[in-house]
């Protein structure tokens, strides 16, 4: 990645933190969106400050054509970016997270019979919300990325998805919907702008271990850490090993794939 300019949204903490430390550890100048501008300093500065912190909504198409700008024009033309922004719904999760608790208690008993709710009790707010930072985030800064990338014939493009979005994930059908839209939208990406010398793919991890939610869903997570044939979760450098690896030249064949590192959950 020496001398190349890479954009990380959602950069500001977790799998995003990780993917710009790794990034800039082989070379990358690293521009860190994020929400939240102190995070992404944050950030920049742990990756040694060779870089870019900005605020940025990526569900906000006009801001996302700004921030694009501004890092050409300070930074250089992107070769690499990466999709990684992301919404939680924290008062969603909240809700749900102690009723699957429950689900799991009675599937070891007579059966469940507590219904989750969570789909009809699911706000229009929130569905379009969670939307519109996965699903047309990814699409409005890959359409911001490309119109510098296809005039250049090169460029990279890592979109990040989940196990959600491969199999779907009880109680939480707003994100499964749209990290299963992402990886709709990576394939049909790759197959176009291949021929631009512009590589797409995704990555779609399993259950990470981040300190986002750590403390609302500790027991649902060790539950899941126990139900992982690995007997753990994925750590944030684990998936930006993967993240690293669709980005680098010996990654040149991937085109529309989607690599999971999930330690088994789905093989």
């Amino acid at each position: 990645m020496s001398g190349r300019v890479a954009v990380v949204t959602g950069g500001g903490a977790g799998i995003g933190r990780a993917i710009v430390l790794r990034l800039a550890h082989e070379g990358a100048r690293v521009a860190v969106l994020d929400v939240r501008p102190e995070t992404a300093a944050q950030t920049l500065a742990q990756a040694g400050g060779a870089g870019l912190a900005l605020a940025c909504d990526v569900s906000d198409s006009a801001a996302v054509e700004e921030t694009f700008e501004r890092i050409a024009a300070e930074l250089g033309h992107p070769d690499l970016l990466v999709n990684n922004a992301g919404a939680v719904g924290v008062e969603h999760v909240r809700r749900v997270t102690p009723l699957l608790a429950r689900q799991r208690a009675e599937a070891a008993g007579e059966g469940v019979k507590t219904p989750l709710d969570a789909l009809v009790r699911l706000t229009d707010e929130d569905w379009r919300r969670m939307l519109a930072v996965h699903l047309d985030g990814t699409f409005y800064c890959t359409r911001a990325a490309v119109r510098t990338m296809a005039p250049r014939g090169s460029g990279v493009i890592v979109n990040m998805s989940s196990i959600c979005g491969l199999e779907g994930c009880t109680g939480h059908p707003h994100y499964s919907a749209a990290k299963a839209a992402i990886i709709g939208f990576t394939k049909a990406a790759a197959k176009e702008l291949i021929v631009q010398g512009i590589r797409v793919n995704a990555v779609a991890p399993g259950h990470v271990d981040t300190s986002t939610m750590r403390g609302e869903v500790g027991e649902q997570r060790a539950a899941i850490a126990r139900s992982t044939p690995a007997g753990r979760l994925a750590t944030p450098d684990e998936v930006a090993a993967t993240v690293a690896f669709l980005a680098g030249d010996d990654a040149a064949f991937y085109v529309g794939a989607v690599l999971s590192p999930n330690g088994g959950l789905l093989t």
